[in-house]
C-alpha cells in the first residue's frame, strides 16, 4: 500500500508539473508568434486576456497539486527511503537539494506573481489603449513587453531548474550520500 501511495503522489506532483510547464511553452512558443498575426488589436487583445486568464487557472491548479502532492512526498521521505532518525536532513545531499529547490521555487513564484499580477495586467492595459486610440507611446508599450518577456523567460528557466534538481532528488545514489 505505501508504495501505491507513493506512485499516486508521485504521479500527481508530476502531472502538476506538467499542468504548470506546458502552458508555459505554449504561451512562449505558440500563442505569442501566432499573436503578432492578429492586425485586429482589439481581438488580439481580448484572445490574450482570455488565454492568459485560462492559464492562470490551469496553472493555479497545477500549482495546488504540486504542493499537495510534494508535500506528501517530503513529509514521507525518511520512511519511504528507509532513512535513519540520526541522520539530520541537511546532512544528506537530498535535503541541500531540496532545500535549494524550495529556495529558486520561492523565486520561481515571485517572478510569477510579478508576471501574473503586475506587469502582465499592465501590458494588456497598454495594448487596449492603444487599440482605443489612447496616446500610448511605443516606447511603453516596447517596455513592458520587454519586461514581460524578461520574467516569462525567468520563470520558465527557474521552473526548469526546479525540475532538474526534482531528478536530482529521485537519483537516490546520489542524493542520499552524505553531504
Amino acid at each position: 500500500m505505501e508504495n501505491a501511495l507513493h506512485i499516486t503522489f508521485v504521479w500527481l506532483h508530476i502531472l502538476g508539473i506538467a499542468i504548470f510547464v506546458g502552458p508555459q511553452f505554449f504561451l512562449a512558443f505558440a500563442w505569442l508568434p501566432a499573436s503578432r498575426g492578429i492586425e485586429d488589436l482589439p481581438t488580439r487583445v481580448k484572445t490574450m486576456r482570455t488565454i492568459t486568464r485560462r492559464f492562470g487557472y490551469l496553472g493555479g491548479v497545477g500549482l495546488v497539486l504540486i504542493v499537495i502532492a510534494g508535500g506528501y512526498l517530503i513529509a514521507t521521505w525518511r520512511t519511504y527511503y528507509a532513512q535513519p532518525d540520526d541522520v539530520g536532513f541537511n546532512d544528506l545531499r537530498f535535503g541541500v537539494i531540496f532545500s535549494i529547490k524550495m529556495l529558486v521555487l520561492l523565486v520561481m513564484l515571485v517572478v510569477t506573481g510579478l508576471h501574473m499580477f503586475v506587469v502582465g495586467p499592465r501590458q494588456l492595459a497598454k495594448m487596449e489603449a492603444v487599440s482605443r486610440g489612447e496616446n500610448v507611446s511605443d516606447e511603453e508599450v516596447r517596455k513592458v513587453r520587454m519586461q514581460s518577456m524578461i520574467l516569462s523567460m525567468s520563470g520558465l528557466t527557474l521552473t526548469l531548474v526546479i525540475m532538474v534538481l526534482g531528478a536530482m532528488l529521485t537519483t537516490t545514489q546520489f542524493s542520499f550520500q552524505a553531504f
